[in-house]
């Protein structure tokens, strides 16, 4: 799953407002938990989607690890399929 967006996340502040109303502390980053359910690919901050046709691509993404953390930045590709004529 990919976004050009800054997250999948609802901004800071709501997630904030949701919280002080549910009483919750887990509404927090809650797209990033999709994945516990799930296992999923899960990138953000990705360019030129828009170039992208809507099907016939393979994305490929290459990792830079990072000693400790919980995510990497990565080098994400996309190939389009030929067409054949």
């Amino acid at each position: 799953m990919g976004i050009d967006a800054w997250g999948w996340d609802a901004p800071l502040a709501v997630q904030a407002e949701n919280a002080r109303a549910s009483n919750r502390s887990d509404v927090f980053r809650a797209a990033h938990y999709v994945g516990v359910e799930k296992e999923y690919c899960h990138m953000e901050r990705l360019a030129n989607l828009d170039q992208l046709p809507s099907t016939g691509v393979t994305v490929c993404a290459f990792p830079l690890k990072v000693k400790g953390g919980s995510a990497d930045p990565t080098r994400a590709v996309a190939m389009i399929d030929e067409v054949s004529s």
